[in-house]
């Protein structure tokens, strides 16, 4: 999917119920049940993974979904070589960690896509706050 330059796309900010900070976004004109479809860059990816690991790193596993990024190194272009996983913690134990799982690959703008579902982003006038 092509994102950049495409005008169903907008760039703003969204917020995720339950999390006090705001992302940069590229996100279509449509939504799914109300919610925001939004893209991000890797950069603001690593921030959602700092934000959504917090629960982790006091021990709450039982919280909620948490992105990773497992960094490895640079490809042949150049381009940042990396791993984005969403991890639904709570259901590491009973599902298994492959079913728990869910690897997010890059659209060809280099954006990922962590809308819908489980996710209930809104769109906001805010600017982004850690």
């Amino acid at each position: 999917m092509k994102v950049n330059g495409n005008p169903d796309f907008t760039h703003t900010h969204v917020c995720l119920e339950g999390i006090d900070a705001t992302f940069p976004a590229r996100v279509p004109d449509w939504t799914y049940r109300g919610h925001a479809l939004p893209l991000f860059d890797l950069e603001t990816i690593r921030r959602i993974a700092e934000v959504t690991q917090e629960p982790l790193k006091k021990g709450d596993f039982n919280a909620a979904n948490a992105i990773h990024v497992l960094d490895g190194g640079k490809n042949d272009d150049g381009s940042p070589r990396v791993i984005v996983a969403r991890i639904d913690w709570p259901y590491v134990d009973t599902e298994g960690l492959d079913a728990a799982t869910d690897l997010i690959e890059p659209t060809e703008d280099g954006l990922y896509d962590l809308g819908g579902l489980e996710w209930a982003w809104h769109v906001t006038a805010d600017a982004p706050r850690p």
